[in-house]
């Protein structure tokens, strides 16, 4: 604080606890706050995802807004992906996707089975990513339901082990891969027919977008951004044609596998697949347009930062 005022500092806006909160001092003193989605600025001012900091959030809910994260389509682009094994684009997925999938069951190890839906997920393999869903979910699909589940990443040791169990014993239907790799990650994006995102919570996420571009149908929990980038399946959404994944609510297994069994549904219904895969490879979701939105956030709060001073 060298060199400025004190008179424009409160010790009350500064402290928290009795302790000196950093965090708490930038959000009160701040021209503008931005957080990488709109819904998650609007569960950050309510606990438990506030932190303790939701009502400083509320005081300031005049200034706070969220942006979605762009995507690098250079990097994540089924028309020029590198690591894939057969380039496609919206005019030729039901061309290309069928042989990137039966590359990922061979690359994984599963039956070659075109006609059975893929689930694919890659990230951590922790509770906040919904992977204790996720397991819960395939305990019962594996024993009663044609599907076959490919998983990437690491993570919580009792994710590891109830995993690798599920592998051992369904070799046919489940293949996990206790890693990082940037290559596998986009097979799984260009192979598998649904990517499964059901995180207890989620400020933005970027793999919901990347599935997207790849014709790979999202299936996620109505959390942060995940509600903001994708448009969940109803009657009304196929007709108007913006339809773009799945989405449940309830933070729980037997959730998880209704909206599961819900999109097999329609999995085998090709028409209105091809719909929504369509639907969703043809949005933008650039840093191009992020850029966009930060600019004219940029010219708001100068704007408003202009008025004050001359007030």
């Amino acid at each position: 604080l060298t060199g400025l005022d004190w008179k424009y500092f409160n010790w009350q806006q500064m402290e928290f606890y009795g302790n000196l909160n950093l965090m708490k001092t930038g959000l009160v003193f701040a021209d503008a706050i931005n957080t990488v989605s709109q819904r998650y600025a609007e569960e950050i001012q309510s606990a438990p995802l506030g932190c303790g900091l939701e009502g400083v959030l509320q005081m300031r809910r005049d200034v706070l807004s969220g942006i979605i994260n762009g995507v690098d389509y250079r990097e994540w682009n089924p028309a020029t992906d590198r690591y894939i094994a057969k380039q496609y684009d919206v005019s030729t997925v039901h061309e290309g996707k069928p042989a990137c999938k039966a590359a990922l069951q061979q690359e994984f190890g599963l039956p070659l089975e075109p006609g059975i839906p893929l689930f694919g997920f890659v990230g951590r393999l922790a509770d906040q990513k919904g992977v204790d869903l996720i397991v819960g979910a395939m305990q019962d699909w594996v024993r009663s339901r044609d599907a076959q589940w490919v998983l990437l990443g690491t993570g919580e040791p009792k994710h590891h082990q109830a995993l690798t169990q599920l592998a051992e014993r369904f070799p046919d239907k489940v293949a996990i891969k206790l890693a990082f790799s940037n290559e596998w990650a986009h097979k799984i994006e260009a192979g598998a027919d649904m990517f499964l995102m059901p995180s207890q919570y989620e400020p933005c996420g970027l793999n919901q977008l990347y599935s997207l571009k790849y014709g790979t149908v999202p299936v996620v929990r109505a959390t942060g951004g995940l509600v903001d980038t994708i448009c969940s399946v109803t009657p009304e959404t196929i007709e108007a044609e913006v339809a773009t994944g799945f989405s449940f609510r309830d933070y729980s297994t037997l959730a998880l596998s209704e909206t599961l069994s819900a999109a097999c549904e329609l999995y085998y219904q090709p028409e209105v697949w091809r719909g929504i895969v369509r639907n969703g490879m043809t949005q933008d979701w650039s840093w191009t347009r992020s850029a966009q939105d930060y600019v004219s956030l940029y010219q708001r709060t100068i704007n408003r930062t202009r008025r004050a001073v001359l007030a």
